[in-house]
């Protein structure tokens, strides 16, 4: 059975959009994709075997990350935890969940990504937050910008994780 993962955005749904990932068996697929083209809201953005799935998330956390740091959006040790927490929350897709701060410190450390934090720093970001993203709530009430950057620090990951996915998908499909 050669299992598919697709992405779908479901646009102007209460005037948002979303992101559903679907595991489809090979029987299945294509009488499934017949039936996601008659609806003119939904785009497919991406299909993946699962057996490359897991080196393409890999890639496009690599790709995200050494973009964050570039960009100086990682301004603080502990702003992994945003992106770790993102992933247990599904929001991230193909990643997580991570069982702890030291897991998701070493799957990063096997990536090459450097200049990462202690575990210790990571649980303790970790445990200010609150709620679900995108309406997290921290513990340590930061001001109303610390509150937003935290936040944003997921919204500029998620992009970047986005467009690296977009890139592998289109040289895939050459």
């Amino acid at each position: 059975m050669r299992q598919s993962s697709c992405t779908s955005t479901f646009s102007q749904i209460l005037g948002t959009m979303k992101q559903v990932l679907l595991r489809i068996e090979d029987d299945a697929f294509e009488r499934f994709m017949g039936v996601v083209s008659l609806c003119q809201q939904v785009e497919v953005l991406s299909c993946v075997d699962e057996g490359g799935a897991g080196q393409d998330c890999d890639r496009c956390m690599v790709v995200a990350i050494r973009e964050l740091q570039k960009n100086k959006v990682m301004q603080r040790r502990g702003d992994y935890a945003y992106i770790m927490q993102a992933a247990n929350e599904g929001v991230v897709i193909g990643q997580g969940p991570f069982e702890t701060p030291q897991k998701f410190l070493n799957y990063l450390k096997e990536l090459g990504i450097q200049g990462l934090p202690s575990s210790s720093t990571l649980y303790d970001a970790l445990t200010n937050i609150f709620d679900k993203y995108p309406h997290w709530t921290f513990r340590d009430k930061p001001d109303r910008g610390e509150a937003l950057r935290r936040n944003n620090v997921v919204k500029q990951f998620l992009s970047a994780y986005g467009r690296a996915m977009r890139v592998l998908s289109e040289g895939s499909s050459e």
